[in-house]
C-alpha cells in the first residue's frame, strides 16, 4: 500500500518525463553538432575577453571561459544555463506537484486515507522527486558522453559525470524546497514561483559577486556558488561543495514533514 504512492507519482509524471528526455536529446545533439565548427577557434576566446564582466559571470562555469575547448564549451553552453534550467524545471515542478498539486486537484485526501502517516506520504513523494530528477540527469550524462566522444570534445565520462552530479544536487535543493513550500501552503503556483525566483537569485548573486566586494560573503549562501566554483568538468567533484549541496537538500527535507504535519487540511 505504501509503495503505491511512490508508484502512482512516477506513473503520473512518466509522460512529461519522456518529453523532457526527447528535448534533452535534441539540445545535446544540437550542441554536439556545432562544436566541431568552433573547436580550437582562439578568436572566440579573444572575443569573450571583451564581454562585460557581468556577462562573463553568467556564462562562465568554474571560472573558465575557454569556449574553444570541449570543457569550456560544455561549461558555457550546457552547464551555465541550459542544463540548470532543465533540471530545475523538472525538480521544481515535481516538488510543487508532490503535495500542493494533489491538494489543488482534490486527490490529497484520497492519499491520506491510506494507512500511512503524513510523513510517510511526503517521503514517498520525495523519493519520486529524487528518482525522476536522477533519471533525467542520467539520460543527460549518457547523451553528453556520446556527444563528447563523437564531436571530439575530449571531456571524459568521469568529469562529465561529476558535472552532472553537482547539477543534480543543485536542482534537488530547489526541488525539495518547492516540496516544502507546497507542504506548508498547499499552493502549487507559490511553490513553483518562489523556488524558481530563489534559484534565479542564487545565479545572479554568484554571477555578480566579482563586481561587488560586499557580495563576497553573500555568495557563500548561494547554492549556485557550490555548483560552479569547483569546475567539475576539469577537476571532478569537489567533496566540500557536494556535501554542502546535499546538506541543503536534507535540511529542506527535514523541515517539510514538520510543516506538513502542522497544517489543518480540513480547513477551507
Amino acid at each position: 500500500m505504501l509503495s503505491s504512492v511512490f508508484a502512482k507519482t512516477l506513473r503520473e509524471r512518466l509522460r512529461a518525463f519522456r518529453w523532457w528526455c526527447l528535448g534533452t536529446l535534441g539540445f545535446v545533439a544540437l550542441y554536439g553538432s556545432v562544436y566541431p565548427s568552433i573547436s580550437g577557434n582562439k578568436s572566440l576566446n579573444d572575443l569573450i575577453k571583451n564581454y562585460p564582466e557581468a556577462l562573463k559571470g553568467f556564462i562562465g562555469f568554474g571560472g573558465n571561459l575557454d569556449i574553444a575547448s570541449g570543457a569550456g564549451y560544455l561549461g558555457s553552453e550546457v552547464f551555465s544555463f541550459w542544463g540548470p534550467t532543465v533540471l530545475l524545471a523538472v525538480a521544481i515542478s515535481a516538488g510543487a506537484a508532490a503535495l500542493a498539486g494533489e491538494e489543488e486537484h482534490g486527490t490529497l485526501d484520497l492519499l491520506l486515507s491510506l494507512p500511512l502517516s503524513r510523513t510517510r506520504c511526503l517521503l514517498e513523494k520525495l523519493a519520486a522527486l529524487v528518482c525522476e530528477t536522477l533519471a533525467l540527469a542520467f539520460v543527460l550524462w549518457i547523451l553528453l558522453v556520446v556527444a563528447s566522444y563523437s564531436a571530439g570534445m575530449g571531456v571524459n565520462a568521469g568529469n562529465l559525470g561529476a558535472a552532472v552530479l553537482v547539477l543534480l544536487l543543485f536542482a534537488l535543493d530547489f526541488g525539495v524546497l518547492a516540496l516544502a513550500i507546497g507542504a506548508a501552503t498547499g499552493r502549487r503556483a507559490l511553490a513553483i514561483g518562489l523556488s524558481a525566483t530563489l534559484a534565479v537569485a542564487a545565479d545572479v548573486v554568484n554571477a555578480l559577486a566579482p563586481l561587488a566586494s560586499w557580495l563576497d560573503g553573500v555568495k557563500l549562501a548561494s547554492p549556485f556558488y557550490y555548483y560552479t566554483h569547483g569546475d567539475p568538468l576539469r577537476n571532478g567533484v569537489n567533496a566540500t561543495d557536494a556535501i554542502i549541496l546535499v546538506a541543503i537538500a536534507v535540511a529542506f527535507a527535514a523541515v517539510a514533514p514538520l510543516l506538513f504535519r502542522r497544517r489543518d487540511l480540513a480547513a477551507p
